[in-house]
């Protein structure tokens, strides 16, 4: 069978979580599938780790300045057809083979209309309509953006699989003090006194009340460990990160633009805990990163976070301060209930993996009778 694969999202420098994605899950259906043969299609010059992927997938550089799915990979499911056409993020070409496989991560368009152009917006929304009506099958990241499918575009849910993401147990694994501080340092942080946040900074990720509630722990309950925000700019990041400037000028809160990606397990394995309080998330991967760190999880109790730690995390009301405030307290208090979430958090971790994530959908792809 001859598979293409819409790589350049697995291509680009500074990856975030849908990037990650796309790079893990070509590398591990390189360990598994031998015998099909894939084709990569890029728009950039691939990095140099595609170059040594096994002999069954091939290299396909197609440049185009704008609108590459739909006018230059289109062009080329007519000029060099493929058997399985698989989409790794949201857009499929509106000429592809009839066997073709979309991938959705979520629906935030949806769900945070004001966070897109209206064009934007508008094209997700014609994408995923026409991807739901033309795809063989569908990938979804997660139940609940299955579930947010199926309600938002009447999909039949027989159509869609869930391929739950997963996590690198080379990188993310429990870590000492002498193991990790070295790298704390870079960024003023000392082992087990932060919490941390990991997200791109923007509305739905709930920084503000985060913010807001640290500082009421600060204040109220005069907790001596610090707020530290990891994520790039986003869209109205602005006033965000003014909010966290404003609580951090006591010198316990810290906005943080970059991280080195190689740095990322390190600050993760050596924090008190990880909060994500995000109004909405398709999966997230770093409450699962942070479980696969030993460390534990204070997240929302809605949209896909309650699916991905389980039993393991401490559950959070999004929308109340007070809510969130009152999670955090609780583990950074409580050391009985610290030991009992970071076991059940590396037990749940287990349950994840960018193999399975792979096998998974291999299986998705396989089922599909291309005669």
């Amino acid at each position: 069978m001859k598979i293409g694969l819409e790589a350049e999202r697995a291509n680009l420098p500074n990856p975030t979580g849908v990037e990650r994605y796309a790079a893990e899950l070509i590398k591990n259906l390189a360990r598994l599938d031998s015998k099909n043969e894939y084709i990569l299609y890029f728009r950039t010059k691939p990095q140099p780790w595609f170059y040594e992927l096994p002999k069954n997938f091939h290299i396909r550089l197609i440049p185009f300045p704008k609108f590459w799915t739909q006018i230059r990979l289109s062009w080329e499911m007519i000029t060099h057809p493929v058997d399985v056409l698989v989409i790794l993020a949201s857009v499929l070409p509106i000429i592809h083979p009839r066997n073709s496989i979309f991938t959705t991560h979520d629906v935030a368009f949806e769900m945070f209309p004001q966070a897109f152009t209206r064009f934007m917006r508008n094209y997700l929304i014609w994408s995923t309509r026409f991807a739901a009506k033309h795809a063989r099958k569908i990938l979804a990241a997660s139940q609940a953006t299955k579930d947010d499918l199926v309600r938002l575009y009447k999909i039949n849910p027989d159509k869609i699989t869930v391929t739950l993401l997963g996590f690198s147990s080379e990188e993310f694994y429990p870590r000492q003090y002498e193991q990790v501080q070295a790298v704390l340092d870079k960024y003023g942080l000392v082992y087990q006194k932060y919490v941390l946040f990991v997200g791109t900074i923007q509305p739905r990720k709930n920084v503000e009340r985060l913010a807001e509630a640290f500082h009421k722990l600060r204040k109220q309950y005069h907790v001596e460990e610090k707020l530290a925000i990891f994520g790039g700019r986003g869209w109205l990041w602005e006033p965000i990160v003014k909010k966290i400037k404003m609580v951090g000028l006591d010198g316990s809160a810290k906005y943080y633009d970059y991280v080195a990606k190689e740095d990322l397990p390190f600050l993760y394995a050596g924090a008190k805990l990880l909060t994500l309080p995000a109004l909405y998330e398709g999966f997230g991967l770093p409450p699962l990163e942070a479980m696969a760190s030993g460390v534990p999880v204070v997240v929302s109790n809605i949209s896909s976070l309650p699916e991905v730690v389980g039993e393991a995390g401490v559950l959070v009301d999004p929308n109340s301060v007070d809510s969130i405030a009152e999670g955090l307290l609780k583990v950074l208090t409580d050391n009985n209930l610290r030991q009992e979430m970071i076991s059940k958090g590396l037990e749940q971790a287990k349950k994840f993996s960018w193999e399975n994530t792979a096998k998974k959908t291999l299986e998705v792809i396989e089922s599909i009778n291309v005669d």
